[in-house]
Formats: C-alpha cells, sequence, structure tokens
C-alpha cells in the first residue's frame, strides 16, 4: 500500500532589535524579513519531522490522474 509522508524541516534564527514593546519587537522583525533584511538558509536549520500525513485520502486523490509526489524506491 502506498502511504504519504511528511518531511518537514524547520530553519530557525535568534536576530536582537531595539523596540518599546514585545508587540513592535515582533512587528519589526516581521517586517524586516518581509523585506527580505532577514534571510535563512541551510546553516540555520534546527529540526526535521517525518511522519505519515493524516490526511491520506486528500493525496490519493491528488494523484488519481497520476503521480503528483515524489516517490522513495526502497
Amino acid at each position: 500500500m502506498k502511504y504519504y509522508v511528511s518531511v518537514t524541516e524547520t530553519l530557525n534564527k535568534i536576530v536582537s532589535v531595539e523596540a518599546a514593546s514585545e508587540r513592535e519587537a515582533e512587528r519589526k522583525v516581521r517586517k524586516a524579513y518581509e523585506n527580505c533584511d532577514i534571510t535563512l538558509d541551510s546553516d540555520n536549520f534546527c529540526r526535521e519531522s517525518i511522519e505519515v500525513d493524516p490526511d491520506q485520502d486528500f493525496y490519493r486523490e491528488n494523484e488519481s490522474d497520476g503521480p503528483v509526489y515524489q516517490e522513495v524506491k526502497a
């Protein structure tokens, strides 16, 4: 039987910012990130997660007309 497994990588970077409050700090950093002033790459890798996706029917239906997802041959 074919199973659809989710592979997720998480990147993380800590930045510092001067702000009057936590909310303002988050707003400033979000704006900088959206403006591409903060970039994350493979050096910022912090964890991975590999798990069978709970919505197997969705993926099966998506592939009903042919392969859509990368297939792993073991």
